[in-house]
C-alpha cells in the first residue's frame, strides 16, 4: 500500500470511527444522525466514468485555484474549522460555497459543492478499500463502500490512485 493510499485509508477509517464515537459519546442526536446520513450517502453514491471524468476536471481546477491563491486555502481551512467534531458534508460544502472561485470551478464540471464532497469521499473510500484488499484479500468491505463502487474502483484503480494528491487536497 502506498503512503498516500495508507493515509487515505486511515483518514477514511478515522471518519467512520468518528461516527461511532459520536454516537457512543452522546453527541447531539442531530449531529450524530447527520454523520450517519453522510456515511450512507457515500455508500449510496454511484460512481460512473462520466462522474470520474468530471470530478477529475473539477478537482484539478480547485487544486490550481488553491495553489495560486494561498489565502483561499487559508480561508477554506479557517471556514472548515469545527470544534464540535468532524464536519458534515453540508458544513464542508458551506465552507467551499464561501469562495465563489471554488464554487464556480466545481459547478463548471456539473457538480454542486455537496456532490463534490460526496464523490471525493466515495472515491477515497472505494480506492482505499480496493488497495487494502490487494494487500489482504480477506479485508471485509466497509459499510460505507458499496459493492458497485468497489468494482468501479477496482476497474479504474490506477486512474483513481493517480488522483491521490488531488483527492487529499480537495476534501475537508
Amino acid at each position: 500500500m502506498t503512503g498516500i493510499s495508507r493515509t487515505r485509508a486511515v483518514a477514511a477509517a478515522i471518519a467512520m470511527l468518528a461516527v461511532a464515537a459520536a454516537l457512543s459519546a452522546g453527541q447531539s442526536n442531530s449531529a450524530a444522525n447527520q454523520q450517519v446520513a453522510d456515511v450512507k450517502e457515500v455508500h449510496d453514491y454511484q460512481l460512473t466514468m462520466d462522474k470520474l471524468n468530471r470530478f477529475e476536471n473539477a478537482a484539478k481546477a480547485v487544486k490550481k485555484i488553491l495553489a495560486e491563491n494561498p489565502s483561499a486555502q487559508q480561508k477554506l481551512d479557517s471556514d472548515s474549522q469545527n470544534s464540535a467534531g468532524p464536519n458534515s458534508f453540508a458544513q464542508s460544502a458551506a465552507a467551499i460555497d464561501k469562495q465563489p472561485q471554488l464554487t464556480a470551478a466545481i459547478k463548471a464540471s456539473g457538480f454542486t459543492t455537496h456532490e463534490y464532497i460526496v464523490i471525493t469521499y466515495a472515491l477515497m473510500a472505494s480506492e482505499s478499500y480496493v488497495d487494502m484488499k490487494k494487500s489482504n484479500p480477506n479485508t471485509p468491505m466497509p459499510a460505507y463502500v458499496s459493492p458497485a463502487n468497489a468494482a468501479f474502483a477496482e476497474a479504474n484503480f490506477a486512474r483513481i490512485q493517480a488522483l491521490g494528491p488531488t483527492l487529499s487536497g480537495s476534501s475537508n
